[in-house]
C-alpha cells in the first residue's frame, strides 16, 4: 500500500470519510472545520491500494506531561487497510519513543473492536450507554496498547505513588461567603491564575506543566460563545473573586450528544471548604436542563479528595488507562454519572 500525506489530496480524504462518517461517530456529512478537527493535514495520512483510498488515519502526539502517549483515529472498511494503518501508526509512535497508544471505538462498531483486540489492543475503559444510534444505546470503549516490547533498550516505567510533586502548604480562606453564578469573561484572569497553582494543576487531567493553563488565549471564550462549554462559577462574595469553576463540555460526535464531559478545579486556598460540593450539586441541575443522560470525567488514580467527591456525587468507575505522566506515571480513571 502507498502512504500519502493528507495535504496532497484533502478532497479525496473528505470524500472517503463522508461515506464512512459513522466510524468517527457522525451521522451527517462533515464540513471542513469538523473534518480538520479529526484529521489535521499535518498529522493525517491516506493509504492507497492501487489507485483507491483504502484507509485514512491521524496520529497525534501528547503534549507536555502527556508526551509518552499518542492518540490515533483510523477510518477504513478493510481489515488489510486497518492492519496496515495500525502498523504505520505504531511505527510513528516508536520513532518518537511513545509508550502508550490510545483510540476510542463505538460499541456499534464491533468488527473494528474485534480487529483491534486481535492486534493486541486492550479495553481500558468502557463507558456504558454513552453512544446513541438508531434509537439504541451502545457503550463507548477506550482502548490502548503499551509499546514497551517494541524497544530493544530498557525503559524504566514504574507507576508512581502520589508525592512526586508534594502539595504546597497554603493558608485556607477565612470568613468566606460562597455563592454560585454564571461565567463572565472577566473571570478568566482569576481562573487562569488559580489553575496554574501547583496544588491545582497537578489534579487537572490536561497534561500541562506547572505555571501554564490547559487552554490557549481566547480558546475558552470561543468554546463559550459557540455553546461547546457550559460553566458554573463559585464566587467568594467577601472578595468578589471566583474561587472555583465547573464546566460541562460537549463531546464532538453526533452519536454522543446526550453525554458531556465534566471539568472542575478549585482555588488552592478554598480546597476542602465545600466549594466542590456546591459545584457538583449545581452540575446535576444543569445536566438535567441540558437533557443529558450521563456525565463523564477522568481523574488521576490516587487523587483521593477528588475520587471521594465524585463517588459521593454518584459517579462510578468504568475503567483505567495507563500512561498519564503527572506524578510520574499514574493511571487515569474514567468515571460516569448516569442520569436516566
Amino acid at each position: 500500500m502507498r502512504l500519502t500525506p493528507l495535504d496532497q489530496d484533502v478532497n479525496a480524504g473528505r470524500k472517503y470519510l463522508n461515506e464512512r462518517s459513522l466510524q468517527i461517530g457522525h451521522v451527517l456529512p462533515l464540513n471542513a472545520e469538523i473534518f480538520n478537527e479529526y484529521f489535521p493535514e499535518r498529522s493525517s495520512f491516506l493509504l492507497y491500494s492501487v489507485r483507491a483510498v483504502d484507509a485514512l488515519f491521524s496520529f497525534r502526539s501528547g503534549r507536555e506531561k502527556w508526551t509518552p502517549r499518542a492518540d490515533f483515529v483510523i477510518v477504513t472498511d478493510s481489515l488489510a487497510g486497518l492492519k496496515e494503518a495500525v502498523g504505520r501508526v505504531e511505527d510513528m509512535a516508536v520513532a518518537q519513543e511513545k509508550l502508550v497508544l490510545r483510540t476510542r471505538i463505538f460499541g456499534y462498531d464491533r468488527k473494528r473492536l474485534q480487529a483491534l483486540r486481535a492486534l493486541d489492543y486492550k479495553i481500558g475503559a468502557s463507558v456504558r450507554g454513552a453512544v446513541s444510534l438508531d434509537g439504541k444505546r451502545f457503550d463507548l470503549h477506550y482502548i490502548y496498547k503499551e509499546l514497551d516490547g517494541r524497544y530493544r533498550f530498557s525503559i524504566r516505567r514504574s507507576y508512581a505513588k502520589p508525592g512526586l510533586y508534594p502539595i504546597l502548604e497554603v493558608d485556607k480562606a477565612k470568613n468566606q461567603r460562597l455563592k454560585l453564578r454564571g461565567y463572565r469573561k472577566e473571570d478568566r484572569p482569576f481562573l487562569n491564575k488559580a489553575a496554574s497553582h501547583l496544588n491545582v494543576i497537578r489534579g487537572i487531567a490536561s497534561g500541562v506543566l506547572e505555571g501554564s493553563v490547559p487552554w490557549s488565549p481566547g480558546t475558552y471564550e470561543e468554546w463559550f460563545d459557540k455553546h461547546r462549554v457550559f460553566p458554573i462559577v463559585c464566587e467568594d462574595e467577601s472578595t468578589g473573586e471566583p474561587v472555583g469553576m465547573l464546566d460541562l463540555s460537549r463531546v464532538d460526535p453526533d452519536v454522543m450528544q446526550h453525554v458531556m464531559i465534566l471539568g472542575m478545579y478549585v482555588r488552592a486556598e478554598y480546597q476542602g471548604l465545600g466549594v466542590g460540593t456546591l459545584l457538583m450539586d449545581a452540575m446535576k441541575t444543569l445536566a438535567k436542563r441540558l437533557n443529558l443522560s450521563g456525565v463523564m470525567l477522568t481523574v488521576f488514580e490516587g487523587n483521593v479528595p477528588a475520587e471521594k467527591l465524585y463517588a459521593k456525587a454518584g459517579f462510578v468507575e468504568c475503567g483505567k488507562l495507563p500512561g498519564m505522566l503527572q506524578e510520574g506515571y499514574i493511571n487515569e480513571t474514567y468515571m460516569i454519572l448516569q442520569l436516566d
